[in-house]
């Protein structure tokens, strides 16, 4: 790795906090792994890697007749069970009514009561039907969460997804507005002060501002290099960037 410090000093980072150049990458500062909430067969991909996306674009849709069914089956049960359960509500009330005058044995009073209490269970529990099968439609669109590039996609037409065997992403975004420009420093650059600091990051010539976010540390990943640590500059690229990109990251005193 390239590493030149701005300053006439014999040493790196153990005397004062300098101004200090290095060779980097880009990466994506955030990225998304869609799938699912849902199992059907998938009707319709929208996008392909590369495309870029804005927030609520949709991306993928499953067959939803599956799903339309589902709500109106649920919406037929809710109908039906409205109607009883106002039937043994009157009759609660002209039970209550009998009782009273004492014209109605207690149980007979309970009885009314245990049958209105059942309705309105069944009732609740019809809502609550519908309203997991208006979510279950809902969901067999996928949309994006936000303004993102389309890195990869994993699916197509006719495809089954079956959630409760296979969380496999089918569709994974970049956030290409915000990237990282990340450098690898050895046990001896380690610094914390660097963190917060400035930094400005160039790229074949085009400059952007940026901030040292974090700095973190890596076990090695071959037996024959040295454990260290990442440098990580975020800054806004608005899209002009790819990712793993060599860029040259200044970072200000």
């Amino acid at each position: 790795m390239h590493l030149r410090v701005l300053f006439l000093a014999m040493f790196f980072f153990t005397g004062p906090l300098l101004a200090v150049e290095l060779k980097g990458r880009t990466d994506f500062s955030e990225l998304y792994s869609l799938n699912s909430a849902v199992s059907g067969i998938v009707s319709e991909v929208y996008v392909s890697a590369g495309k870029v996306v804005k927030r609520d674009d949709v991306l993928l849709k499953l067959d939803d007749r599956p799903f339309q069914a589902k709500v109106a089956a649920a919406k037929a049960i809710v109908t039906m069970r409205k109607p009883v359960r106002d039937q043994m509500l009157t009759e609660l009330e002209k039970a209550q009514e009998l009782y009273d005058r004492d014209s109605l044995a207690l149980v007979e009073l309970q009885n009314a009561q245990n049958n209105l209490q059942i309705a309105e269970g069944e009732l609740a529990a019809a809502e609550a039907q519908l309203q997991l099968a208006v979510y279950e439609f809902s969901q067999s669109t996928v949309t994006a969460p936000d303004d993102l590039l389309v890195l990869d996609v994993n699916t197509h037409a006719r495809q089954y997804i079956n959630t409760e065997v296979s969380d496999q992403a089918l569709i994974v975004l970049a956030n290409h507005h915000e990237m990282l420009a990340i450098v690898y420093l050895g046990p001896d650059q380690w610094n914390a002060d660097l963190v917060g600091r400035s930094a400005q990051i160039d790229y074949l010539g085009t400059k952007f501002r940026g901030k040292v976010v974090s700095l973190e540390y890596r076990r090695r990943s071959k037996p024959d290099s040295p454990d260290g640590f990442e440098l990580r500059v975020k800054f806004v690229a608005s899209g002009k960037i790819p990712a793993n990109m060599p860029v040259t990251i200044d970072i200000q005193k």
